[in-house]
């Protein structure tokens, strides 16, 4: 006898789907047997690629001095209280300058109020001194005067020497361009500011998969320090491609807080992409290997089992398209099926 008839004694008969066999209802639901119709378009497939973090544009703020004259020079610095890397809240001071400009407007409110204090006591003539307080107010404003600070001006009437240069959002300090002493010009970047809480994930994909994106689109990344994937969507596909790399730009949004991506990471990126022709899909856990050949199980009435020779796609997600083998509107057992598996092989055996 030879090695290969000896090693065949050993091994189970392949299962015979022609006749079918007979299952119980009370038994079906004892084993915990379940099936489900099949539809098409159930399934997705995926799209990998790999991505940039980067910042939003409308969540990063640029910090400059600000002039109310048409001078280039508009002060020093005095005194610096925070440093790259730091997180600041909206509204935070960041440092305070020496600024003629501030001395200025505040010396012009403090005039406007007198007037227009003198002027009401004119009965019936027409004042201009309430004007001249607002133009006076939307000077300090322009500067960036918070109005706690107007309302002590208003009620102290003492002067301060310092402006005050404060943060336009939460966030952190990207970049800091000033030092202590150093003299400043109206318009210079003294802070960049950025709001980590939501962030940019630009992936490039290949051409040949553009026309199965669509905006809004399911796109999943896994943190650098591993734990669940994060989930965003996309946002923006570029009109452009590379001509290099013949790769197109999508663009995912994902929310950061706690601050898991930073800014220039790179990280590997995976696109859902939902089934939108007829291929039908069935849980991996439903196929299954017999003589050589991938199987299912078809429920054919309350207790007849069918079993069908299929041809499968890769599995995606848990997932198996389905391309012969298999119609619309059939069950298919999704659960248990190694149940009915034995009882065939039992009943072949026999």
């Amino acid at each position: 006898m030879g090695l290969t008839l000896l090693w065949s004694l050993f091994l189970p008969a392949p299962l015979r789907a022609e006749e079918g066999i007979r299952i119980a209802p009370d038994v079906i639901r004892t084993l915990g047997i379940a099936d489900e119709v099949l539809s098409p378009g159930r399934g997705h497939r995926i799209i990998r690629s790999n991505g940039e973090v980067a910042l939003i544009d409308d969540r990063v703020r640029y910090v400059t001095a600000r002039s109310i004259r048409r001078l280039s020079i508009f002060g020093y610095v005095h005194s610096i209280y925070v440093d790259t890397g730091d997180k600041v809240l909206a509204g935070q001071v960041l440092m305070t300058a020496f600024a003629p400009d501030y001395i200025e407007a505040q010396q012009e409110y403090l005039q406007a109020i007198r007037l227009e204090k003198i002027t009401q006591k004119a009965q019936g003539s027409h004042s201009l001194s309430p004007k001249i307080r607002e133009a006076a107010l939307a000077r300090l404003k322009n500067l960036g005067v918070v109005d706690r600070e107007i309302r002590r001006l208003e009620a102290t009437g003492e002067i301060q020497r310092y402006l005050k240069i404060r943060s336009l959002l939460t966030g952190y300090v990207l970049k800091k361009n000033v030092i202590d002493g150093q003299s400043i010009n109206s318009g210079d970047p003294l802070f960049v500011i950025g709001n980590l809480d939501w962030v940019r994930v630009n992936a490039r994909v290949y051409e040949q998969d553009l026309p199965s994106l669509a905006l809004g689109e399911e796109m999943r990344i896994r943190p650098p320090k591993g734990g669940q994937n994060l989930v965003g969507h996309i946002a923006y596909i570029s009109p452009l491609a590379d001509p290099r790399t013949r790769t197109v730009i999508v663009r995912g949004v994902f929310q950061n807080s706690p601050l898991l991506l930073r800014p220039g990471m790179y990280l590997p990126v995976r696109i859902v992409v939902p089934s939108r022709g007829t291929t039908l899909w069935v849980p991996k856990s439903a196929v299954f290997l017999s003589g050589g050949h991938r199987v299912v199980f078809v429920r054919s009435g309350a207790d007849r089992f069918l079993m069908r020779t299929v041809r499968v796609g890769a599995s995606e997600e848990g997932l198996v398209p389905v391309l012969s083998g298999l119609s619309p509107g059939e069950r298919v057992v999704i659960r248990n099926g190694f149940w009915v598996k034995a009882q065939f092989e039992r009943k072949n055996s026999s």
